[in-house]
C-alpha cells in the first residue's frame, strides 16, 4: 500500500490510538550514583536525610590489564527498568493488586540510591518487599503534599518534567545499597485499589504511564487481572490498544495486556446489572469546554438456543470465478457450517446465482433436522460455472422473506465478481433491491470476496439495508468470516434500537441509528453536550414482534477531568462515519467538509482534507490541501469504479477504504473482527475489541510518516496529552483546541515562565495542568476558557 492510499485510509480514525508523548513521566525510579560520591537528590527530599543501610563493603574486581575503564554514569541518572508486571483480582468495590519491578545496573561500577514510586491516592499499600545484594529493604510512604515537594523539587532541576503528571499522588520512598554491577534489585508491592461505580459502570485505573523512563528500557510490561464477582458480568472494556479479555463462564473474565516501550495507564471499565439491559455511561468534560459522554448498552446473557427466532436467506455466488482458489469449496464449507447452527424455530433459504438462479426451495422452510439434512446435501452439489446474475438472485430471494411473522428477516450475501448478467447497473440493482425490501425490513450482510468485487454495490447494499459488509482476499478463510459473523448476529436481542435523550441536550451523536442489538455484544453510541444537567435517556426497541422501553437516569457534569481518552475517541468515530457518507455517496458536501476538517484539525486527525497538517511549516500548505482533496475524489471514484475499470488494483483500493472506513483494518481482521450490523445505522464495534483496531490504525499511521520522512518531507510533530493533540509550531506545543477555536485570539491568556514560583502555584491552583505542562519546554494550551502559554 502506497503512502497516499495509507493517508486516506487513516481517514477513518486517523490517529485512533492516543499518540504517548515520547517524554514519559520518569516517576517510577531508581535514582543512583556511584558509591563514595555526594548524593545529588539529597536536597531534594523532604524530612531529613536518607541514610542507606549499613552493609560490608565489597570491592571491586581490579581492572584487567587492556581493559577499558568504564564511564562514570552521570549522577543521578535513573537506571533500567527491566522489568514490569502487575497481577491481581478485581471486584466490584476493591482490587487486590501486585506489583512486581525490577531495575538493572548496567554499569561496572557499585551504585547507591533512592527508589521513588508513585501510587494513587486512592491506593492502600499493604505490603512492600525491595531486595538487593541479598538484603531486603523497607520503604517508607509519604503524604500527597510531601511527594508534590518531591516532584517539584526534581522538575526544579530540570530532571524530568513528566513527574508534573503525578502532582496529588502519594509516593514510597525507599534507600537502595547497595547495587552491584549487572545487577537486579526487585520491588514487590502489594496494594488495595478502590473500585467504584459511576454511571453504571465500575471503573479500574492500573498505573502503567510511570513504568517507562526516560533514558532507560521497558521490557515485557505486562498487566494479568482476574475480574469476577457474585453477580454475572456484563460489559467489560477497556480502550487501550494491545488489551485482551476473555470470558470465563458468566461471572469471571481475564483481562491481559502486555506492551513494550511508552505506556499509559490501563482503564478497565465493567458492569454487572441484573437488569434486562444494561446501560453504562461515561463522560468526560473539561472546564470552559463541550463534555463528550459515551453511551454503552449490554443485553442480558442468554443461555445458547434463547435468540429470538430468525428467517435466513443465504444468497451464494456459484459463477465460474469461484472455483479460482478453492473459493466455491470454501463457501460452501461456510455456508454447511451456518446452517448446523441454525435455531428449531428459525426458518432458511437458500438461492445461488451463475448465470442463472437457483433455489433450495421456492419458500423458505423450517429448519428441522430433516430439512437441515436436505439442504447440506444441496450445498454440497453446488458447482461454480457461468456469469453472475446478481439483479436475478436478489429479485428471487428477497421475496421469500414475506410473511415471517416474528422472526427476525436477515441476508447473507456473498459473492466474487461484478454483475454481468441481466441488469448490470449498480443504481437500478440498488433501487431494485431496496424496493423488495421496504416493507421486509431485512438486514443485508454482504461479503465480497477476492479484488475484483464492486465495492461500491456491497457497500451500498449493506447501508440501505442496515446491515454490514466485509472482504475476504484470496486465501483467506471465507468460512471463518461468514460464521464468526453469524455467531454475533444470531441472537438480536433488540432490534430497531431508538435513543431519545430528556432534559439534556445530546448532540452529534455517532452512530446516527442506533442499529440492532445482539446477545453477547455491546452497542456503543457517543455524543458531545454544552451544558450541565440531570435527565433521562429511553431506549426503545422490538424483541419477539413486541416493543420494549427502558428508561436510565442520565447527569452529565460540569467538569469532569477523568476518562481523557472519550473526546478523541468521538472525533475518530465522527469523523469515519460522515467520510463514509462522501464515499458512498461520490460527493462532498461542503458543510461536511467543514465539520471534519474542524474535528480534524482539533484533535489531530488525518483526513483528506487535513492531511497538509503533517507538513512541516513554511512548506506548500494550499498545494498540499488541492492535492489531498484530489485524493479524496480518486476515493469515491474507486468506490465507483471498482470492477468496472482500473481492474483488480482500483477494486482493491476500495476495499481498503471500504474495510478501514467500516471499522476494521485490513491487517488485523482476526484480532480486530469487532464489526457488528450497521455501516449505515448499526453498531460499528464492539467496545470490546476497539482497541485491536486502536492499535492497528497507530502502526498504518507510523508506516505512513516514516515512508514521509524517507522521502524527504519533514513532518509537524504530534503528541497527545490529557485527552488533547498537540502540534510543535515553531519550537511551542500548541493545543488542537486553540488552532481550531476562531476566538482564540481574543480569549485571556496568562503567560508564566517554566519552573518559576508562578509556574508551581499555577499547578498548585490547577493540577490538571500538569499533564499538559509535561510535554516539557514551550506549551500553549486552552483551558476553561483562558489560554495558558508557558515559556
Amino acid at each position: 500500500m502506497d503512502t497516499k492510499t495509507r493517508i486516506l485510509t487513516l481517514a477513518a480514525f486517523g490517529a485512533l490510538a492516543c499518540v504517548s508523548a515520547p517524554i514519559p513521566a520518569s516517576a517510577q525510579q531508581l535514582i543512583a550514583w556511584p558509591i563514595g560520591m555526594p548524593n545529588p537528590f539529597r536536597i531534594l527530599m523532604p524530612g531529613g536525610p536518607v541514610r542507606p543501610m549499613p552493609l560490608p563493603p565489597r570491592p571491586l574486581p581490579p581492572t584487567r590489564p587492556g581493559t577499558v575503564t568504564p564511564v562514570r554514569p552521570e549522577d543521578g541518572l535513573p537506571l533500567e527498568l527491566s522489568g514490569y508486571k502487575v497481577e491481581g483480582t478485581v471486584a466490584p468495590g476493591g482490587a487486590e493488586l501486585t506489583y512486581d519491578i525490577a531495575f538493572r545496573n548496567p554499569t561496572d561500577r557499585r551504585l547507591e540510591g533512592v527508589l521513588l514510586i508513585p501510587i494513587p491516592a486512592d491506593t492502600v499499600l499493604s505490603g512492600f518487599t525491595m531486595t538487593a545484594g541479598g538484603k531486603t529493604m523497607k520503604g517508607e510512604l509519604l503524604d500527597a503534599t510531601q511527594a508534590r515537594t518531591i516532584y517539584e523539587n526534581i522538575v526544579r532541576a530540570s530532571r524530568d518534567p513528566g513527574l508534573l503528571e503525578l502532582v496529588g499522588e502519594r509516593l514510597v520512598r525507599a534507600s537502595v545499597f547497595p547495587i552491584e554491577p549487572r545487577a537486579t534489585v526487585t520491588v514487590r508491592m502489594v496494594a488495595s485499589q478502590a473500585v467504584r461505580s459511576s454511571g453504571g459502570l465500575y471503573q479500574l485505573t492500573v498505573p502503567m504511564r510511570s513504568a517507562t523512563m526516560t533514558g532507560s528500557v521497558t521490557r515485557g510490561a505486562s498487566v494479568r487481572l482476574r475480574l469476577s464477582g457474585e453477580e454475572v458480568l456484563r460489559s467489560v472494556y477497556s480502550p487501550q490498544a494491545g488489551v485482551e479479555i476473555k470470558r470465563e463462564g458468566e461471572k469471571a473474565a481475564e483481562v491481559t495486556y502486555k506492551a513494550d516501550g511508552t505506556l499509559s495507564d490501563l482503564d478497565l471499565f465493567f458492569s454487572t446489572a441484573r437488569d434486562p439491559l444494561a446501560a453504562g455511561i461515561l463522560t468526560h468534560r473539561p472546564e470552559g469546554e463541550e463534555g463528550t459522554v459515551m453511551l454503552s448498552l449490554t443485553p442480558k446473557r442468554e443461555a445458547e438456543g434463547t435468540g429470538i427466532p430468525k428467517d435466513l436467506l443465504f444468497i451464494v455466488d456459484r459463477s465460474g470465478s469461484m472455483e479460482e482458489g478453492g473459493k466455491m469449496t470454501q463457501a460452501k464449507a461456510a455456508l454447511s457450517s451456518t446452517l448446523k447452527r441454525l435455531g428449531p424455530k428459525d426458518r432458511f433459504g437458500i438461492v445461488d446465482f451463475a448465470t442463472g438462479v437457483g433455489v433450495f426451495e421456492r419458500s423458505l422452510v423450517a429448519a428441522s433436522k430433516e430439512n437441515v439434512a436436505r439442504a447440506l446435501r444441496y450445498v454440497e452439489a453446488l458447482e461454480a460455472a457461468g456469469g453472475t446474475n446478481i439483479e436475478g438472485a436478489l429479485s428471487e430471494g428477497l421475496p421469500m422473506l414475506a410473511g415471517g411473522g416474528e422472526n427476525v428477516p436477515m441476508v447473507f450475501f456473498l459473492t466474487d465478481g461484478l454483475p454481468t448478467v441481466g441488469s448490470t447497473d449498480v443504481q437500478a440493482i440498488l433501487r431494485s433491491a431496496q424496493e423488495r425490501n421496504r416493507d421486509l425490513k431485512a438486514r443485508l450482510f454482504a461479503f465480497g470476496v477476492g479484488d475484483d468485487v464492486n465495492t461500491l454495490l456491497l457497500d451500498k447494499l449493506a447501508e440501505a439495508n442496515r446491515g454490514s459488509r466485509d472482504y475476504v482476499r484470496p486465501g483467506e478463510d471465507i468460512e471463518h468470516k461468514v460464521s464468526t459473523l453469524y455467531q454475533k448476529v444470531a441472537r438480536p436481542a433488540l432490534t430497531d434500537v431508538r435513543l431519545e435523550w430528556d432534559g439534556v441536550s445530546v448532540s452529534q451523536v455517532t452512530p446516527r441509528q442506533g442499529g440492532d442489538l445482539f446477545y453477547g455484544s455491546e452497542l456503543l453510541v457517543m455524543g458531545r453536550f454544552k451544558a450541565a444537567g440531570k435527565g433521562k435517556l429511553t431506549v426503545t426497541g422490538k424483541s419477539a414482534g413486541k416493543t420494549l422501553r427502558f428508561e436510565y437516569p442520565v447527569k452529565l457534569p460540569e467538569r469532569a477531568e477523568r476518562n481523557a481518552f472519550l473526546p478523541r475517541l468521538w472525533a475518530n468515530l465522527k469523523v469515519a462515519e460522515e467520510l463514509d457518507g462522501i464515499r458512498l455517496s461520490g460527493r462532498a458536501d461542503p458543510e461536511v467538509v467543514e465539520t471534519i476538517t474542524r474535528i480534524a484539525k482539533r484533535y489531530g486527525i488525518v483526513t483528506p482534507y487535513t492531511s497538509y497538517l503533517v507538513l512541516e511549516e513554511g512548506m506548500a500548505m494550499p498545494a498540499a490541501a488541492q492535492a489531498m482533496r484530489r485524493e479524496a475524489a480518486r476515493m469515491a471514484d474507486d468506490a465507483r469504479s471498482s470492477g468496472f475499470s482500473g481492474g483488480a488494483g482500483v477494486a482493491l483500493r476500495a476495499q481498503n477504504a471500504s474495510r478501514l472506513l467500516g471499522g476494521k483494518d485490513a491487517e488485523a481482521e482476526e484480532a480486530a473482527m469487532a464489526a457488528a450490523p450497521g455501516a449505515g445505522g448499526g453498531l460499528r464495534f464492539a467496545p470490546s475489541k476497539m482497541s485491536a483496531t486502536r492499535g492497528a490504525f497507530a502502526k498504518a499511521e507510523k508506516r505512513t510518516r516514516d515512508e514521509l520522512k524517507a522521502k524527504g518531507e519533514r513532518i509537524v510533530e504530534t503528541r497527545e496529552a490529557g485527552g488533547k493533540s498537540f502540534y510543535l509550531r515553531g519550537g511551542v506545543w500548541v493545543d488542537g483546541a486553540i488552532e481550531a477555536d476562531a476566538a482564540a485570539a481574543s480569549r485571556k491568556t496568562v503567560t508564566v515562565k517554566a519552573m518559576s514560583d508562578e509556574y508551581f502555584a499555577l499547578l498548585a491552583k490547577e493540577p490538571v495542568l500538569g499533564r499538559f505542562f509535561a510535554l516539557g519546554g514551550k506549551v500553549k494550551v486552552l483551558h476553561g476558557g483562558t489560554v495558558y502559554s508557558v515559556d
